[in-house]
């Protein structure tokens, strides 16, 4: 497969939704971490969170350290935007949250127009 090819696969929209779904895999297993400890997370909890885990790693473990080594920047900017965004979701007030859709929304009504004046910033990572 030529690099022209490679390009073309990565931009499939099964690849894409491929690739959604194991960085989306991947928070879930770092928020899933973040539950030991605390009070919620009990002997039922723990149990069904340690096979999901389980489950996630032998699914996605290999697409998403193929994924990452192959871009770690972009990788691990994804997954801190995607972080960010779920968190910003998870502290917002039910009023915020109705905005928050509303705006949504709108993004995708004028996706053109708002790319046009809005600019996302990614971290360099050294």
């Amino acid at each position: 497969m030529d690099r022209e090819e490679q390009i073309e696969e990565t931009l499939n929209p099964r690849y894409l939704n491929y690739l959604k779904s194991v960085l989306m895999a991947q928070l879930l297993l770092e928020a899933n971490d973040e539950l030991k400890g605390s009070e919620a997370f009990r002997q039922n909890i723990k149990y069904q969170v340690g096979k999901t885990n389980k489950l996630l790693e032998q699914v996605y473990q290999q697409g998403f350290n193929t994924i990452y080594y192959n871009n770690p920047e972009m990788c691990t900017n994804v997954l801190n935007k995607i972080d960010n965004l779920i968190h910003k979701i998870k502290i917002a007030s039910i009023d915020e949250l109705v905005i928050i859709d509303a705006l949504v929304d709108q993004y995708f009504k004028n996706k053109e127009e708002i790319n046009e004046t809005q600019t996302a910033e990614f971290t360099k990572i050294e």
